[in-house]
């Protein structure tokens, strides 16, 4: 039963670590999307971080959170 507990707990941080505002734009490994670093992501209507395209480099990638993009 303890270990049940501790399962519902760790999944319940995960997910609102993983949480996100809907419209929402960032790169990678920034203000909360998932990496990897040069990644533009948006946070869809479900509050889940959505990859939408990748950059050419790990530092290519700028965003001001309501709009992100590649710029080499």
């Amino acid at each position: 039963m303890y270990f049940a507990r501790v399962l519902v707990t760790l999944g319940l941080l995960t997910a609102s670590t993983m949480a996100c505002t809907a419209g929402t734009w960032s790169c990678g490994n920034q203000n909360g999307a998932p990496g990897p670093d040069g990644a533009v992501y948006e946070c869809d209507s479900t509050g889940n971080w959505v990859e939408t395209a990748l950059c050419g480099g790990t530092t290519c990638c700028f965003s001001t959170g309501s709009n992100a993009g590649c710029s080499c």
